[in-house]
């Protein structure tokens, strides 16, 4: 116990030191919140291909309503998460289609304080997500009609996603901050699923920019390296007391050997 005592709190300072600065100390935080993102994806080869099919063109500009949370040195290294997801509808008379796109991924950036309140943060997310689309060619006018004449396709592909960033933050209360972000999200995608059949299609790249907007609600506390070695060192020694007046928390010691009385001679008559 007391080796594994002192293993958890070795691995405390490794922690403390990989992120604090190691001259005045390093502010940590953390927290979540909202983060509704636009994007502006490029989506010719897509509307190109449905267009010809007689289907109306996709909205270039979509609207993701996701959320994201990171935490570590609000001057320095972060770790964290985004996820969004957002759909456009394109509806002609008689025909439609619907696309919807969803991705998220861990988030690795860099903050820089240039003030006491304002950050600038560079990063990247690494990620996945897919698309789906739903072809409606006409509608029905009775149950029958709708049986006898299947009217809808859909199909899914999923991407791997990289969206290298720069955001700006503040932090109006002590509680909260605002981020706003922009981006670019380039996508390896691949190919389309129908059922159990599997096919080549646009897009097999997709890219675009991104502007997000970020609510973070969560604070941070100045954290000196010295004060975090000290409070462990402190606690180290709690620990050696706690385990020198406990027996049952020491650590197990040898058997004492206890000696055996000699036999007795056994008296025998003549």
């Amino acid at each position: 116990m007391k080796t594994t005592l002192i293993v958890m709190l070795s691995l405390c300072v490794l922690t403390s030191v990989a992120f604090a600065d190691t001259e005045s100390g390093g502010q940590y935080g953390g927290g979540g919140g909202p983060m509704p993102t636009l994007l502006f994806l490029d989506l010719d080869d897509l509307n190109s291909a449905i267009t010809d099919a007689g289907y109306p063109q996709i909205n270039q500009v979509l609207f993701a309503n996701g959320g994201g949370a990171y935490g570590g040195v609000l001057d320095g290294i972060r770790i964290g998460g985004f996820g969004g997801s957002g759909s456009n509808l394109s509806a002609s008379e008689s025909r439609s289609v619907s696309f919807n796109l969803a991705y998220g991924g861990m988030m690795i950036e860099k903050a820089v304080q240039t003030e006491v309140n304002f950050t600038v943060v560079l990063g990247t997310m690494l990620g996945f997500g897919s698309l789906d689309l739903r072809f409606i060619g006409n509608l029905p006018e009775t149950f029958e009609d709708a049986v006898s004449n299947p009217f809808v396709s859909s199909m899914t592909k999923g991407f791997y996603a990289l969206q290298p960033y720069v955001a700006f933050e503040s932090k109006p209360f002590s509680w909260m901050w605002t981020r706003f972000q922009l981006g670019f999200l380039w996508t390896l995608a691949d190919d389309w699923s129908f059922e159990e059949a599997e096919f080549s299609g646009p897009p097999r790249t997709l890219g675009g920019l991104t502007a997000s907007l970020m609510i973070r609600f969560g604070g941070g506390e100045q954290v000196a390296l010295d004060d975090v070695e000290a409070a462990l060192d402190e606690l180290a020694e709690e620990f050696e007391e706690l385990i020198d007046s406990d027996p049952d928390l020491a650590e197990p010691s040898q058997v004492e050997e206890v000696e055996e009385p000699d036999p007795q001679p056994i008296e025998t008559e003549d």
